[in-house]
């Protein structure tokens, strides 16, 4: 079988297929709080070459409390899905989520890590770095978001496997308040034009921080990560293996061996190339509801948060412009000698360094 190209570096064919392409909704769907109930469980996930993969991801504990942006019309996230569903909440809220460990007992505990935020953990078992939920069990995390900006979440457990397996997603902090420049002059004016096509929540707020220069138009979640699927296969074999197995006791939990790595499938939002161009929620991608097809006007200021989610670095291409980085993991980026601008850097290519967040304006 030839190796799969990395979609991570096609950004063109999405944006032309936007010529192409009249419905095209919301750009960083997701589900709002401020509490979450979340269940770490199996699945299998669908890949362009007919694959089946077995996975593990975050979904749903029950109804969310909502969806966003206001475009999204039919529910999701009452399974697992791969990355997990995204959180939005909003600066200064206090945010709770809670987990339940869904995941096959042979796979033991898990948890979810939230960085850049002060998080209080309460239940289930202490673990290495975080409090765990045991198979079957809950634990609650409990912080409130300081800054705006896209950080990611992830498996605390095992995480050079639990992530591989899909146990991560993303988290936008919206800002507490917007900049009124973010609502008149050329915002006012792009926004008319969105009207004029009929199109509109293509974003979640009006500005990415609590900073007049922060302002955008549309906004795009682009998570890159690979995939290599014997570890996925292993993990398989092991849990069936192990059926009926206790937690705990010898020879029930798994040894899946992460190294070393061959990643085969390399996808944007859960989705390898060219799934990513398919809408949102298509019924083909039951778990991995997400795609990665941005659509864009001439003049329009589209606000891209891009978060390296896997092991490996991929070269993030925007063709035909520049990127201004406004900030990195929920860091605001300003000018030491005058805090009144944004001192982010111009990018030709950005680089999703695994666990970094960044925020941009094309």
């Amino acid at each position: 079988m030839k190796r799969p190209i990395s979609n991570t570096r096609l950004l063109l064919a999405p944006i032309v297929a936007a010529a192409f392409t009249v419905t095209a909704h919301a750009a960083a769907p997701g589900i709002t709080g401020p509490s979450f109930n979340l269940t770490a469980q199996p699945a299998y996930i669908s890949q362009p070459d007919g694959q089946m993969v077995y996975s593990w991801g975050y979904g749903c504990n029950g109804s969310p409390a909502g969806y966003a942006p206001a475009a999204v019309k039919t529910p999701f996230c009452t399974t697992m899905q791969v990355p997990g569903p995204t959180l939005i909440v909003t600066e200064g809220q206090a945010v709770t989520v809670t987990l339940t460990n869904g995941l096959p007992s042979a796979a033991g505990n898990t948890s979810i890590l939230f960085p850049g935020f002060n998080v209080t953990a309460t239940g289930g078992v202490v673990g290495l770095l975080t409090n765990e939920a045991a198979p079957g069990g809950t634990v609650t995390y409990t912080f409130t978001p300081s800054s705006p900006g896209t950080r990611a979440y992830y498996s605390g457990t095992q995480s050079d496997l639990q992530v591989e397996m899909g146990l991560y997603g993303a988290i936008i902090v919206l800002p507490a308040s917007v900049p009124t420049s973010c609502t008149s002059g050329l915002a006012a004016a792009n926004r008319a034009v969105e009207m004029h096509w009929g199109e509109s929540d293509f974003r979640l707020a009006a500005a990415a921080y609590d900073h007049p220069k922060s302002c955008y138009d549309r906004e795009y979640l682009f998570q890159f990560s690979e995939m290599d699927p014997k570890i996925h296969s292993q993990a398989l074999a092991q849990v069936k293996a192990t059926t009926g197995c206790s937690a705990g006791t010898p020879g029930c939990s798994l040894e899946v061996a992460t190294e070393p790595y061959h990643p085969a499938y390399f996808m944007i939002n859960g989705r390898s190339m060219p799934d990513d161009m398919d809408p949102n929620y298509a019924v083909q991608y039951p778990h991995q509801p997400y795609n990665g097809n941005p659509h864009m006007h001439p003049g329009e200021q589209v606000l891209l948060r891009i978060i390296g989610q896997g092991r490996w670095q991929h070269p993030f291409h925007e063709h035909g412009n520049h990127v201004r980085i406004l900030g990195r993991d929920g860091n605001l980026i300003l000018s030491q000698t005058d805090p009144t601008n944004l001192a982010g850097p111009l990018m030709f290519t950005t680089t999703t360094t695994p666990g970094l967040a960044m925020d941009g304006i094309f």
